[in-house]
């Protein structure tokens, strides 16, 4: 792969472009991976050769170090294509990003030799590190381990616990994957293909350099450190949620543009009409979509550009921003599931046809937009809150 340019929207457009480059290959690979419940090896091979899962790897280390808008613009793009690939491409940069909070002599084993590297990451304290020689044993499972079977390496959330069993910390913890085992676990009607199984540790000894606070990991202490390139000083968790929401407004998109590429050959029975375009009822409810989802990237776009300009500033973003972030990603996902409703009903019966891609992107969206990370409950109550100077319901922001 060539050199990519330097400029910021060249690299975007560039890295755009790669993904369009491979889409067919990704598309081809759709039905095998929600029938096998993983990504396809050619797809896989796809992700390697574009350099997709390289846009939050450092550049010290051969990474692409692009901003949070260009990885959203990527994922959205891959979406088009195939939602499980544009999910585990977004794990792996938001686990990528994760792997620059350890200590360099832990990013050398990790990107040194393998500027490529792909990582997944499981925010979910389930499991015990009890220290011994030499480190840390580690042992516990970890579900929703997505692309965990493509993987090279894991940052795994656990207890820190005492000889005496009581929680002393809550740390993280980078170990390869070739030290942990899979459980086949990942059983689901959406997102089937990203293969999102359970990690399993049974006292693997982790040296202590790949052992850290799991608010080192999380927090943002880094936000205004100048000697950090502007990618690093990004608040982790509110750009990782950013990316997360990209993938569904991808599928949105991908979705609008089918039921507009098919409306003028299908009719609308039982009426008159032979051509849905034909229709102002359907006319009316598309724009009507359409607009859905173009406030729904509006959401998604406006925190990408709030976080990519405080990071470049290097200035720390105030709370009740990163509240409205959180908010703007669930009102995002939200936005887009309404929307997908209704493309259901505009491109009539047979979008539940299991050739259809509306109904995988409506599987996909949905399961998506469930993540805990895009719960719009939750924005909502954390936006509204930040109105009262209510304390904040989640620890990381």
């Amino acid at each position: 792969m060539t050199n990519m340019r330097t400029d910021t929207k060249d690299v975007r457009l560039e890295l755009v472009e790669r993904v369009h480059s491979i889409g067919p290959v990704l598309a081809d690979g759709v039905a095998e991976g929600d029938r096998e419940r993983r990504l396809p090896d050619s797809t896989v091979r796809a992700i390697d050769g574009s350099q997709v899962g390289m846009v939050w790897t450092a550049r010290a280390y051969g990474g692409l170090e692009a901003d949070v808008r260009t990885l959203s613009e990527v994922t959205k793009a891959l979406s088009h294509y195939c939602p499980s690939t544009s999910w585990v491409v977004n794990n792996i940069n938001g686990s990528n990003l994760l792997a620059s909070r350890f200590p360099g002599v832990a990013q050398k084993e990790v990107f040194g030799n393998n500027p490529g590297a792909k990582l997944a990451s499981i925010f979910v304290a389930a499991g015990d590190a009890v220290r011994t020689a030499g480190g840390y044993l580690l042992t516990g499972k970890w579900p929703y381990a997505s692309g965990i079977l493509h993987d090279d390496w894991a940052i795994l959330s656990a207890k820190e616990t005492d000889t005496e069993g009581e929680t002393v910390r809550l740390v993280s913890v980078l170990v390869p994957t070739t030290d942990l085992t899979v459980e086949d676990t990942w059983f689901t009607v959406g997102m089937r293909a990203t293969g999102s199984h359970t990690a399993v540790a049974q006292e693997v000894l982790v040296p202590e350099h790949r052992v850290i606070p799991v608010e080192v990991q999380l927090g943002r202490q880094n936000t205004t450190d100048v000697t950090l390139p502007p990618l690093f000083r990004s608040p982790a968790v509110a750009a990782m949620a950013v990316i997360c929401a990209s993938v569904v407004i991808g599928i949105g998109q991908a979705a609008r543009a089918f039921v507009v590429d098919q409306a003028p050959g299908r009719g609308i029975a039982p009426t008159i009409y032979r051509s849905r375009p034909d229709s102002r009822t359907f006319v009316s409810s598309l724009g009507k979509t359409a607009l859905t989802i173009d406030a729904a990237e509006m959401h998604v776009n406006r925190s990408a550009e709030v976080i990519d300009e405080a990071a470049s500033a290097a200035v720390a973003l105030p709370e009740s921003e990163l509240r409205r972030i959180r908010g703007d990603v669930g009102q995002a996902v939200n936005l887009v599931t309404i929307a997908l409703d209704e493309l259901m009903w505009a491109h009539g019966a047979a979008a539940f046809a299991e050739s259809n891609p509306l109904q995988q992107y409506w599987r996909d969206a949905n399961t998506a937009a469930r993540h805990a990370m895009l719960n719009v409950h939750v924005g909502h109550e954390l936006y509204g809150g930040a109105f009262f100077g209510l304390d904040s319901i989640v620890p990381s922001l």
